[in-house]
């Protein structure tokens, strides 16, 4: 792992480095079908966790799950091993959506009522149609199942005790996490390891040499140039390779000058994607744009027909600048430290400063630790531009994290965008369980957002997993958990 989470509470963290372990230890509803040889790292399709089968739907309000039989949390303090029941789960979601430090409230607003109808039963009702319910339960944000008797105590920033596949026994801050077998987990015959223990290696230099020396059985990703390294000095390894989704900045829309489509426009065309490519990934990678152009139904940027903001083009830029009345920016530019995101994060941000210099755009560098930046900075207390790289989204309404304002703003919109036409167009999207229809409806909000530039991508780049060729069953996911590993063996023939 890049770093170790700085707290293992999923009722009020957001990161992807928690989504890793807490899928190790805590449980969901559904869950990815990714990780095992026979689906694709993109997949996003799901199956049952707790539940027993995937819901009944008597209408496109109601979801009906049933639970699997025998669900034991661990056998540790606070539970000592007790069954689980669907109040555990009704106890979950209200507090997702109603503790007050929670950062998962807007995401989850699609609900309506939970009900727990008997102990292994219980019904979610929708407040409207909403086409993504399935994937947003299966998913890694607001939905894993933490017991009461942890989640109410302090304990819960530094131990994870749920029904998952393997126990918590021992975190080294900043440095590594062990778990053991769930002997009692309730899917059989998994988990097939006794123990598990995920390292957090902020040095890129160290995370090759570690792969390379077979100090570790499986690797974080690797860019081009440590790829290359890794795979000279281990030719033997199974690995990988995917697309990765761009990074991104956003900035206060809400405020002057970033009002102004015109200067964001602007911005976009003053980054030199291509050069930033080739200092970074050896040239690697398109362009990206709101919906990550490694989807099936996305389009690639060169045929949008806003595609000319993705050009570098410094005098089209200028004349952006000059029409909307702006001569000069001076602004703060937020991002995470390197223990986050690694080198590369941090190169991108210092070329894309230094080239916006030449639109007279001048970014002071704020860099934070990444406790600090996810807790300030990514809830959208900060002024200016922030920085940041970009998830696979696994439900195809995460747009409206990004953009809406209803009834409050989203999780993450953090460039405080209020556009009432996007709102409809998020609205409709949402309610449709027609697929084609719904991708009409994203073809217009990839236009919309194409052209006001209410977030500026960067390009894709290639990512490598590597892993010991003694490891089975095994094949790394675009989704943060890593439940799968329970599913995979050692070949000790």
């Amino acid at each position: 792992m890049p770093a170790i989470p700085p707290s293992l509470d999923p009722y009020t963290q957001t990161s992807f480095q928690n989504a890793y372990v807490n899928g190790l230890s805590y449980s969901k509803l559904l869950r990815f079908k990714a990780g095992t040889p026979d689906v694709a790292p993109a997949d996003n399709a799901m199956e049952p966790d707790l539940a027993k089968a995937m819901p009944e739907q008597k209408d496109n309000l109601t979801y009906v799950f049933t639970l699997k039989d025998n669900i034991k949390y661990h056998n540790v303090a606070p539970v000592n091993g007790r069954a689980l029941t669907t109040e555990d789960i009704r106890y979950a979601f209200d507090r997702y959506i109603n503790y007050e430090k929670s950062v998962h409230k807007s995401n989850l607003g699609f609900i309506d009522k939970i009900e727990v109808i008997d102990p292994k039963t219980i019904r979610f009702t929708t407040k409207a149609p909403y086409a993504d319910l399935n994937f947003y339960l299966g998913g890694n944000l607001g939905v894993w199942i933490s017991p009461k008797e942890l989640a109410e105590t302090a304990d819960a920033n530094t131990r994870m005790v749920g029904t998952g596949p393997f126990v918590h026994t021992d975190l080294q801050t900043g440095v590594s996490m062990s778990f053991k077998k769930h002997p009692d987990y309730f899917d059989k015959p998994y988990p097939y390891f006794d123990d598990v223990k995920a390292f957090g290696v902020t040095d890129l230099s160290k995370r090759v040499a570690d792969f390379s020396a077979k100090s570790v059985d499986l690797s974080w990703l690797f860019l081009p140039e440590p790829r290359d390294q890794v795979k000279k000095n281990r030719p033997e390894a199974k690995f990988e390779q995917t697309q990765g989704i761009g990074g991104y900045i956003y900035m206060r829309t809400d405020k002057p000058p970033f009002n102004d489509k015109r200067v964001r426009q602007a911005i976009s065309m003053g980054i030199d994607r291509q050069a930033i490519s080739n200092a970074i990934t050896k040239g690697e990678g398109v362009d990206d744009q709101l919906y990550f152009v490694g989807y099936p139904f996305a389009r690639q940027v060169k045929d949008l027909p806003q595609a000319k903001y993705w050009q570098y083009n410094v005098a089209e830029a200028k004349k952006l600048l000059d029409a909307a009345g702006v001569s000069k920016i001076d602004a703060q530019w937020s991002h995470a430290d390197v223990t986050a995101y690694g080198q590369e994060y941090l190169d991108v941000a210092t070329l894309v400063q230094n080239q916006l210099k030449g639109l007279n755009i001048n970014l002071t560098d704020n860099t934070q630790p990444y406790a600090q930046y996810i807790s300030t900075t990514y809830q959208g207390n900060y002024d200016g531009v922030g920085h940041s790289p970009r998830a696979i989204a696994y439900w195809l309404d995460y747009i409206t994290e990004r953009f809406t304002m209803k009834p409050k703003r989203g999780r993450i919109n953090l460039s405080y965008v209020n556009d009432p036409q996007l709102e409809d167009l998020m609205d409709k999207q949402r309610a449709q369980f027609n697929m084609t229809e719904r991708l009409q409806t994203v073809k217009q909000i990839e236009e919309l957002v194409a052209e006001q530039q209410y977030e500026i991508y960067f390009r894709t780049d290639t990512r490598t997993y590597f892993w010991d060729q003694a490891i089975q069953n095994y094949r790394p996911t675009a989704w943060f958990p890593y439940t799968h590993i329970m599913k995979t063996w050692r070949d000790t023939a």
